[in-house]
């Protein structure tokens, strides 16, 4: 019998003005799907490439969420939110003054050194408005009622910073970074170290790793078929196994000869089919009395009951 639901990788383009969470339930709904995953969330103003592991594959959710990300800002000069979004709390106006003096002190050769060089920063504080749990409570909610929050620093890395454009409104840049990276903390600092109000007015992510948002479609296009294989987006070294090995797998035992070598993220167990992914495995962190640990073991529930037969 085989699973009522199907498992793969779906590329979803998040439109602004939803939740990653709002469209992990969309998609739930609209394919029937058991369980759908994400690989990173994106802002509710924020729109972009979001990468949604469905069915067991959900199990491969953390590889993604460590991938560098990449993303195209564009920021309105004149405006600060607390959040540093559109969807803040405004705490200064003066679009109409602030711009030509920014037009004044930032030319383009500044604005262009200036975004460069933040490829030398090593460490973030997250922004106070953000979704980070305090004591259980959203960290936003606790500064906005009046909570004094520590600023938790972490490091970062900005490989690189690219199209610095001026716009009507302001300025607009491409920029590459790693995971956990907040780009609205970026324009809040920049703000305090010019000493002008800066908000990001439109944030889109276009690449997560090796893939990029042209793989994406929207909600309205998206379908089963557009589930995406493991071997095409989550390649590793495989042992396939015959039908007592299988039946040793799924019960938790061991296979010992002929095993990969070792690979970052580990490798497969897969049938005789070399398609179906029976296990996930990993020489790290294993004890010594056994060849490897199982990071996910992956079984059809009408299969154990067939094996134990």
């Amino acid at each position: 019998m085989s699973k009522p639901y199907f498992s793969g990788f779906l590329f979803v383009y998040k439109p602004p003005g939803i939740t990653s969470s709002d469209l992990v339930l969309k998609t739930k709904r609209l394919l029937n799907q058991k369980s759908v995953g994400h690989t990173g969330t994106l802002d509710r103003f924020a729109e972009g490439l979001l990468i949604l592991p469905c069915g067991d594959y959900t199990a491969f959710s953390q590889v993604f969420l460590g991938k560098d990300k990449s993303y195209f800002a564009e920021v309105t000069v004149g405006l600060k939110t607390d959040s540093g979004d559109p969807d803040g709390v405004v705490e200064v106006d003066e679009r109409e003054t602030i711009l030509p003096r920014f037009e004044s002190e930032f030319p383009m050769q500044r604005l262009e050194e200036e975004l460069t060089n933040l490829t030398f920063l090593t460490s973030q504080k997250a922004p106070k408005i953000s979704a980070l749990k305090v004591g259980g409570k959203r960290q936003s909610d606790l500064v906005r009622e009046g909570s004094v929050v520590e600023e938790k620093e972490r490091p970062i890395s900005i490989y690189r910073v690219a199209d610095i454009e001026k716009t009507n409104f302001g300025f607009s840049f491409r920029i590459h970074v790693s995971s956990g990276t907040y780009i609205r903390k970026i324009i809040l600092d920049l703000s305090e170290k010019w000493g002008i109000p800066l908000s990001l007015r439109r944030l889109v992510r276009e690449s997560i790793g090796a893939y990029e948002i042209k793989e994406a479609k929207t909600l309205e296009q998206i379908s089963s078929v557009d589930l995406r294989y493991w071997k095409e987006i989550f390649p590793l070294p495989t042992r396939v196994v015959d039908e007592a090995e299988k039946k040793a797998v799924i019960h938790g035992g061991y296979i010992w000869d002929k095993l990969p070598k070792p690979v970052e993220n580990g490798f497969f167990i897969v049938d005789a089919d070399e398609d179906t992914i029976l296990a996930w495995c990993d020489y790290e962190g294993k004890p010594d009395h056994i060849p490897y640990r199982y990071r996910k073991v992956f079984f059809d529930p009408s299969a154990k009951i067939m094996f134990s037969k």
